[in-house]
């Protein structure tokens, strides 16, 4: 179907009986086409009938279903360049008793991954809440072992408290991005029970006593505009010499390997002056960027995802330090000139 009936399409959204008439309709167009020529029983319809046609295969069907639903996290991140370097739109939808679950699309890097996802209820449901949970959820990547490290499922703001539907963002985080990438993968997803928190109970009930599970199966796949770099320059961090492996810069921020002999045993002499104790190994370099107009980023602090490893002296293990600063937004990586780390300045175009 070409671009002006698609738009339109977009913009509809059916009850269970307007489908039924539908149909009826299209059933009714065909019988009168087919009685006026006895010879061929074709079915002449219009390009109009043919797209609306298409729009109700892709409502009716339960599983892996095209649905019309705008992308939650376009709306989450805004319509920006930094979105659509690293996004892709889904459309996999799953009904069961009445409730669907729309994946609608997802953002990601090699170790970051959200989705955006909907739910929404029978016509006629008003969810309203905003204290709405889905009560359990899972994910697997079967081609990744244990690369997913942490997850979280968070209600989004809800537009249009007045209808049936209401929006989460799905948020994984990977233990790469030197172990592997999400990108690409098989994934396998299981949502069970939509719930509300009853403040007075201190517990989670149905809403609306929807009970049900929704699992996807599918390949998730989505623009990659990492910039990774090999530097191998020298850098100067915790008191020692050591060199700047790798950088990885995307739309989520930073990430960087720092390796060397003299980091060896770090843990002896850090903890003497880190105000976190242990984790102070990776709290002391400063991380910045600069954009094509000047501007520097100062991402924020360590978070999940930097660690380091150096163990005693006399221990074997490798003398490194990964670090993982993140933004506060999605960032324009088309616009980025440069980044550095522990004052190692290293162009990015």
């Amino acid at each position: 179907m070409d671009r002006r009936y698609r738009e339109e399409l977009e913009q509809v959204r059916l009850t269970e009986e307007s489908k039924r008439e539908l149909v009826r309709a299209l059933e009714a167009r065909r019988e009168l086409t087919a009685e006026g020529d006895g010879h061929r029983r074709t079915r002449c319809w219009s390009r109009t009938a043919v797209a609306v046609a298409a729009l109700i295969g892709m409502l009716v069907l339960s599983v892996g279903a095209a649905v019309t639903v705008s992308p939650v996290l376009r709306s989450y991140f805004g319509d920006s360049a930094a979105y659509q370097q690293s996004a892709a739109e889904l459309g996999q939808s799953v009904t069961k008793d009445g409730w669907t679950v729309t994946l609608t699309d997802c953002v990601g890097d090699d170790r970051n991954l959200w989705f955006g996802l909907e739910i929404a209820g029978p016509e006629g449901t008003v969810l309203d809440a905003e204290n709405y949970y889905i009560d359990w959820y899972d994910c697997q990547f079967p081609g990744l072992y244990s690369f997913l490290s942490t997850m979280s499922c968070t209600q989004l703001p809800d537009e249009d408290p007045t209808d049936n539907r209401v929006q989460f963002a799905l948020r994984l985080l990977g233990s790469g991005p030197y172990d592997g990438s999400f990108n690409g993968q098989r994934v396998k997803l299981t949502f069970r029970d939509f719930s509300i928190w009853d403040r007075e109970d201190r517990e989670f009930e149905p809403a609306h006593g929807c009970e049900a599970v929704w699992q996807f199966d599918f390949t998730v796949s989505y623009p990659d505009s990492v910039i990774r770099l090999e530097p191998n320059l020298p850098v100067h961090t915790l008191g020692v010499d050591a060199v700047l492996t790798s950088v990885e810069v995307s739309p989520f921020g930073v990430y960087a390997s720092i390796e060397g002999e003299a980091l060896k045993g770090h843990h002896q002499w850090v903890p003497m002056n880190a105000p976190d104790g242990w984790y102070g190994c990776t709290e002391y370099q400063e991380v910045t960027l600069t954009t094509k107009d000047g501007e520097v980023i100062a991402p924020c602090g360590s978070l999940s995802g930097s660690g380091c490893s150096g163990g005693d002296l006399d221990h074997p293990e490798e003398g490194y330090i990964r670090l993982a600063r993140w933004s506060d937004t999605l960032l324009d990586v088309d616009e980025l000139a440069s980044v550095s780390i522990c004052g190692v300045e290293i162009p990015l175009c």
